[in-house]
């Protein structure tokens, strides 16, 4: 019986499945970390090689054990500061504990700068989360901008809620309400926003760089061909990975870690986005 069953068609056949099966386990799991450098004239001297790592829709993803090895990476670039671009979690697989436990295990490495998704409106408990945020040390950038000082020298990071937290106006209306509360045309300023498909207001605001998430780098990804599907975009969006450049404002867009609907990433590895800042 044993021998029928393993004749060369089946060889073949248990040989692919389990091909697919690796794809797949690599696809969702390998992190890789993505390096840009931004070179601005209007960047204060003392934040020349200011480094700034990325975290976004991580979904309550946990990458093997207790989120070691993610953290692991984080702290392999010596952040001076780590922000997150929302949907830390998910409201299918929402899970307070798994979040603060990853943000306690990277606090120390710097000081953490957030800023929500429409998973965390979606939940219905973000009052919980960012209560819990707050007392683990997180800055909170709900439609508010703080600075960060280095030497005599400071920049302006601010943060804007996702729209899905406003629900009585369109998105880019409530996007143009929030950045007009926290703007600040004084100083360079650095953006934390869910939503790259914003770019134009970003654009618009004289925004310095901008840090966003929410497209899940397209899903899967068709090599010389793009993204195939982004969340507020549709099917091949215009905005779904790297970096995008407009007048002197420039958008980073992470692919993000975790998954949401969709369980599976196709040339399209869980990301963590590290940039450092060039006079």
């Amino acid at each position: 019986m044993i021998k029928k069953f393993l004749n060369k068609k089946n060889i073949i056949l248990i040989a692919i499945i389990a091909v697919l099966v690796c794809f797949s386990y690599f696809e969702n799991n390998n992190i890789v970390i993505s390096k840009y450098d931004i070179k601005s004239e209007t960047l204060p001297k003392a934040f020349n090689n200011f480094k700034i790592v990325q975290i976004s829709d991580l979904h309550n993803k946990v990458f093997y054990k207790d989120n070691n090895t993610l953290v692991a990476k984080i702290k392999s670039q010596k952040p001076d500061i780590i922000v997150i671009t929302g949907d830390l979690v998910d409201r299918r697989k929402y899970n307070e504990e798994i979040a603060i436990s990853f943000i306690n295990k990277i606090k120390s490495i710097a000081p953490i700068y957030f800023v929500n998704g429409n998973h965390e409106a979606w939940d219905g408990k973000f009052a919980s989360l960012e209560k819990k945020l707050k007392e683990s040390g997180v800055f909170v950038l709900r439609n508010k901008s703080v600075f960060y000082e280095k030497g005599k020298e400071k920049i302006l990071i601010l943060g804007v809620d996702d729209p899905v937290f406003n629900i009585s106006s369109k998105s880019e209306d409530t996007m143009k309400n929030e950045l007009l509360q926290v703007n600040n045309k004084k100083y360079f300023r650095i953006l934390l926003s869910h939503r790259p498909e914003m770019f134009d207001l970003y654009v618009q605001n004289n925004i310095d760089v901008a840090f966003t998430g929410h497209a899940h780098g397209g899903q899967v990804i068709i090599p010389l061909i793009g993204g195939v599907f982004a969340p507020s975009q549709g099917f091949w969006p215009k905005y779904y990975k790297g970096m995008y450049t407009k007048n002197n404002t420039t958008m980073v867009l992470s692919r993000g870690l975790g998954n949401s609907i969709a369980p599976q990433r196709i040339f399209n590895r869980p990301e963590i986005v590290s940039v450092t800042l060039k006079k």
